[in-house]
């Protein structure tokens, strides 16, 4: 009782006060009674009642159906003999035979439970009998009347038995409804509104009972009588209660049944969409989201349940039709063509021809069929228009497409929240149904962020390592797995088919790579061509990229080192003391805990690693492992490929002797820049000639003097920036590109060259002509002034060159010097030169 309700308590407590009140009172009555001599005679009859209620008392009938033997709520036939004893002595003797019957048939309940029965009985005797009395039933009456009960008494006793009925049942259901804080009209209505036949009966068969009797008082005639019907009642209604029990209970084991069979195959259904989603690289666990969001907005709508379960069983199988179509059709990175865009258009048919034997208990062949149907009827597979479209069908369609925008597609990466709400908001009245989208935006709000807070979702913008609570979770995950190694595959054959340089095929790999195990950083370490112990840093996407783009291994015991000697994979914590860091980024490191790194092997010549890095610890499986180690397999050979086309490349595009860029890449580089039409970014031609190199070549040999062109190459790169051009135009002539340089930042740049070119001593001492120094001839040109191709500029800058080297010679000779003595022939020569420079340019 403690465990109560408050009101519960104080319930209680009235009804053992008022009970308690009411059996003194009967008790009292009948002292007073049995002391005036009424007993005398039918004292023995009082008796046999009394012997009688006790021994019915334990047959009990339960009330509440389909609950517990524990309840409260029963009937006991002790009420027809209550009554036949109210109606036979009076109210008085009645109380003491309800009392005595209760007491029999709650002897194993609880004391506060036995206690309210046998103050409900006492009450319930007591009020119905005051009715009766008021009714003007013999024995009813302040001073009883012996007469006999007639057919004119039958509506009263009706009455007092309904009146039993409403204490009775109405005080326990009070109780319970207090107790269990249920609604106390609902809680009547359904377990004990049911019992009032049984109450009828009891209180008519009562009457009869005492109408047949007459005035005979005898033993053998109440016997005869009284036991009989009572035990015809007891048995027709407890068979009637068994019956009904035994139907209610293979009702509620049918509803069980059908709920659990319901629940199999909707579970049913997930698993196998599950992992038929699984098979997609991108829109696994799709399916779900779709359907967290058209279950969010279908109750926002106030659905009703079968709608909701055919909601719910449409989204997981919305795309089930994507088994028919091909999967390099579905895989495919760029745009569709159209005839591939047809293919994808049959998935809602053939998802429905797939249903169609299935007999869904809900409406899910529609949602299934017409998801892609759009409000203008500009839809997919039927065209249908507005309220044309199953209602169910534009609920999925609004969170189909939120889903896509925000998930990371093959063609594109995934749009924030708020654009993709955009989108849909842009759309309402085209594409979707008004009234859903409408429905669409007032949820989906708070749907996200529920989701957020469980780890997934829109709004998580770094994705986590999964974690897998069932075996069928795990299941899902190796069929992804086994598909996503499949997709890499198609992924990198694709990179490996096209044609490209070094830095265009890692960057790209690294890329899919990323995509294919989100959250990592991917970098590709190449052996350095000059340094064979050192891997540099040739692409890396992810976090910390900025950090690794400039690193290379830190030492001979780098781990990246000892994976490519040893050829084997390591997997394990990030080491900090692998890669040198030379950047100077302001971008804050991010802390890294595992590192994956598999060794590029190319028949037997280890070219560098795959490294893969991820925040968390054990981020990576065995699968991820292997799946890497097959790609380095694939990718070696187009890594490989990638190095002999730069190495190819270079050598076309580079001077042997000085390994200064030729003419060659100069011109392409300059044409590339003019095409690209950006008259803000200036840049500046330099072109240079040698004065005083032919007396080297002459009296030292051509070795001595490509000597002093390869420090003259050097001494050039360090004049200039580290993104300007420096190249050799042919013997001893150069030409510069100047990033971003103005005519006037161009000559000082050319002054500082000078400078450095007179000041250079190639330590040649000839016997006659003492010791050789050189002299530069510079000519300027810049873009977009001087010109907006190639062949113009060095035409300018050419021109400006020779006039340059005329002046000075001139200064010479007023000076008082001769002539050096290649000056006609280097004056000659800059004719056909520029001549083949211009052919070189057009």
């Amino acid at each position: 009782m403690n465990t109560l309700p408050r009101g519960a308590t104080l319930y209680l407590r009235a009804v053992y006060t008022a009970g308690a009140i009411a059996l003194l009172v009967a008790l009292g009555r009948l002292i007073l009674r049995a002391l005036s001599g009424d007993f005398a005679d039918n004292g023995a009859h009082l008796l046999l009642f009394i012997i009688l209620g006790g021994a019915v008392g334990s047959k009990k009938i339960r009330l509440t159906r389909g609950r517990s033997d524990d309840d409260v709520g029963v009937l006991s036939l002790g009420f027809t003999v209550s009554y036949m004893t109210m109606l036979h002595f009076g109210p008085a003797a009645a109380v003491l035979v309800a009392c005595i019957n209760c007491l029999v048939s709650c002897f194993t309940q609880p004391t506060y439970q036995r206690l309210f029965n046998v103050a409900m009985s006492a009450l319930e005797v007591t009020v119905s009998g005051l009715v009766l009395g008021m009714l003007h039933v013999p024995s009813c009456q302040w001073i009883p009347d012996r007469s006999v009960l007639t057919l004119a008494h039958l509506p009263a006793v009706i009455v007092g038995a309904l009146v039993y009925y409403a204490m009775n049942t109405g005080g326990v259901s009070t109780i319970i409804a207090l107790s269990s804080r249920q609604n106390l009209l609902a809680l009547w209505k359904e377990n004990f509104l049911w019992t009032l036949p049984s109450y009828l009966a009891g209180g008519g068969a009562s009457w009869l009972a005492l109408f047949f009797m007459g005035k005979s008082e005898s033993l053998l005639s109440i016997t005869l009588v009284v036991g009989p019907v009572a035990y015809m009642i007891y048995t027709i209604y407890e068979t009637y209660t068994a019956r009904t029990r035994e139907k209610q209970q293979h009702i509620e084991q049918l509803q069980s049944s059908q709920t659990q069979l319901a629940d199999l195959y909707l579970a049913t259904i997930k698993s196998l969409a599950l992992a038929i989603d699984a098979k997609d690289q991108y829109t696994h666990q799709h399916i779900l989201r779709v359907q967290r969001y058209s279950v969010a907005v279908g109750e926002y709508l106030k659905l009703s349940e079968n709608d909701l379960e055919g909601l719910r069983t449409g989204a997981l199988l919305h795309d089930i039709g994507k088994l028919g179509v091909p999967e390099y059709v579905l895989l495919k990175p760029g745009k569709l063509t159209n005839d591939e865009f047809e293919k994808i258009k049959k998935h809602p048919e053939i998802g429905a021809a797939i249903l169609d034997p299935v007999e869904f208990p809900w409406p899910v062949l529609p949602v299934v069929k017409y998801h892609h149907e759009k409000w203008d009827g500009t839809g997919y597979p039927e065209g249908l228009k507005g309220e044309d479209i199953p209602f169910l069908a534009r609920i999925l369609s609004v969170a189909d497409v939120y889903d896509a925008l925000t998930s990371t597609r093959s063609y594109r990466n995934a749009w924030p929240h708020e654009r993709a709400l955009n989108l849909i908001q842009e759309n309402i009245g085209t594409h979707f149904d008004p009234v859903v989208a409408q429905a669409f935006l007032a949820v989906i709000d708070s749907v996200v962020q529920a989701m957020a807070s469980e780890g997934y979702g829109p709004l998580i913008s770094r994705k986590e390592v999964p974690v897998y609570a069932t075996k069928a979770d795990e299941a899902a995950r190796d069929i992804h797995r086994a598909s996503s190694e499949l997709w890499a595959l198609y992924e990198v054959a694709q990179t490996l088919s096209a044609s490209m340089g070094m830095s265009e095929t890692l960057d790209i790999l690294a890329r899919k790579l990323e995509a294919i195990l989100p959250g990592t950083t991917c970098l590709f370490l190449l052996t350095a061509e000059d340094m064979p112990e050192t891997l540099i840093a040739r692409a890396a996407v992810g976090t910390n990229r900025e950090h690794f783009l400039t690193c290379r291994t830190a030492g001979l015991k780098s781990r990246s080192l000892g994976v490519v000697r040893s050829r084997q994979t390591y997997l394990g914590e990030f080491d900090h003391d692998d890669l040198l860091i030379t950047s100077q980024t302001q971008t804050p490191w991010v802390p890294l805990n595992t590192a994956l790194i598999v060794p590029i092997v190319h028949q037997g010549e280890a070219l560098g690693t795959i490294n893969l890095f991820h925040q968390q610890t054990d981020a990576f499986s065995v699968h991820d492992q292997h799946l890497l180690e097959m790609i380095a397999e694939r990718a070696a050979m187009a890594i490989y490929n990638g190095l002999l086309y730069d190495r190819t490349r270079n050598h076309a595009f580079t001077d042997p002797l000085t390994d200064l860029y030729n003419i060659r890449f100069l011109t392409q580089y300059v044409e590339k820049r003019c095409a690209e039409g950006d008259e803000a970014r200036s840049f500046a031609v330099l072109c240079l000639d040698l004065d005083n190199f032919k007396p080297v070549n002459d009296n030292f040999g051509h070795s001595r003097g490509d000597d002093v062109l390869r420090d003259l190459a050097g001494l050039l790169r360090g004049a200039v920036k580290e993104q300007d051009i420096v190249s050799r135009y042919g013997g001893d002539e150069f030409l510069l590109i100047l990033e971003d340089a103005t005519m006037a930042e161009a000559e000082r740049i050319a002054e500082r060259v000078r400078a450095a070119i007179t000041s250079y001593d190639p330590g040649l001492l000839h016997p006659r002509l003492g010791a050789l120094r050189l002299g530069v001839s510079i000519g300027t040109s810049c873009f977009p002034q001087d010109g907006s191709d190639c062949a113009t500029l060095l035409s300018a800058a050419d021109q400006r060159m020779y006039q340059d080297k005329t002046d000075r010679k001139l200064r010479i000779m007023a000076g008082g010097q001769t002539l050096e003595p290649d000056t006609t022939l280097k004056a000659s020569r800059r004719g056909a030169l520029k001549v083949v420079s211009e052919k070189k340019a057009a």
